[in-house]
């Protein structure tokens, strides 16, 4: 009798195991999705809102200047303010993404890679916008 019990034991957890450890591995697959597309969200929003406020800066002319609060995200490889493209490259489970804006005007400037809300200055000169962490 004994060992009839330990059987339907083992057969009860062995049935659970096979529900709970596929039902794990996906949560987990889908946990690491999101994070993924998270951080890729907003370094999207981040470049966008500094591309269109470095346009807007520029359209004014100078001595036009804006401070804005900006969010960097998490595992970002590189940070670049080239000619007159912002690029944020992030570092995701399936590889580097890239997050970028063509602005206007040429940039000049740089931006910090440390994940965190800053808050950045823009100032209009007559050929190009600085863009300083205050």
């Amino acid at each position: 009798m004994k060992s009839q019990v330990a059987v339907e034991f083992l057969i009860i957890v062995s049935v659970a195991f096979m529900i709970l450890i596929p039902l794990s591995v996906y949560l987990n697959q889908s946990l690491i999705g999101y994070k993924d597309t998270n951080k890729i969200s907003k370094a999207w929003n981040t470049v966008k809102k500094l591309g269109e406020s470095a346009d807007w800066v520029y359209s004014q002319g100078p001595p036009a200047k804006l401070s804005i609060e900006i969010y960097i995200p998490e595992d970002l490889e590189e940070v670049s303010l080239e000619n007159n493209t912002i690029l944020f490259r992030v570092r995701t489970s399936a590889g580097i993404s890239d997050a970028f804006y063509e602005a206007v005007p040429s940039l000049s400037g740089t931006l910090p890679s440390d994940s965190g809300y800053y808050f950045v200055s823009l100032t209009a000169f007559s050929n190009q916008v600085e863009i300083e962490v205050v």
